[in-house]
């Protein structure tokens, strides 16, 4: 059973066709689609962060969810290439001595992989299979694009580097 908040950005989602086949689950509504500037297809999660005092999600402000999903999925090839620019220069400063699997610019090895949407922030989740082939790693956005914070987090979930704040993000690890 899905909340109606939940129910009805689903309903937006389908409209906008932003999504491939979204569906609406655990409080989130979820599919696939393009980031072109990436040239990749990633998961989307779509988080109105719906509290049980607030099951009709009277809070929630589908505009603001739906022009966050639009504005990263839209983002423009200068604003993802500057993303990826400060990720992987905050990476590589704090790696700085450390050995890395293999001697290429991070750059070249980051995939995104998925994105996680709040109305106030979005979460992308990179893999960089050459560089960091056990880890993923975690940028916050905040609402205009700007990296937030920077985390290398092990696919085990065992151990991970914050290079800035991912304080608005919280809960278990994404699948």
């Amino acid at each position: 059973m899905t909340s109606p908040a939940l129910d009805s950005l689903l309903a937006r989602i389908v409209e906008s066709g932003l999504l491939e086949d979204p569906i609406a689950e655990n409080g989130l509504v979820y599919g696939r689609a393009s980031i072109d500037a990436a040239g990749t297809v990633v998961n989307v999660n779509i988080d109105p962060e719906l509290d049980d005092d607030d099951e009709h999600g009277d809070d929630v402000d589908l505009d603001v969810l739906i022009a966050a999903v639009s504005r990263i999925l839209s983002v423009g090839e200068s604003r993802w290439r500057a993303v990826i620019d400060e990720v992987a220069t905050d990476i590589d400063d704090a790696v700085d001595d450390e050995p890395v699997v293999e001697q290429i610019d991070l750059r070249d090895d980051l995939e995104a992989t998925s994105v996680v949407v709040f109305a106030d922030a979005v979460l992308l989740a990179f893999v960089a299979p050459k560089q960091f082939p056990d880890s993923r790693i975690l940028v916050q956005l905040d609402d205009q694009l700007d990296v937030d914070g920077v985390e290398v987090r092990e696919l085990d979930g065992s151990e991970s580097i914050d290079f800035e704040t991912l304080d608005h993000i919280s809960g278990p690890d994404e699948k």
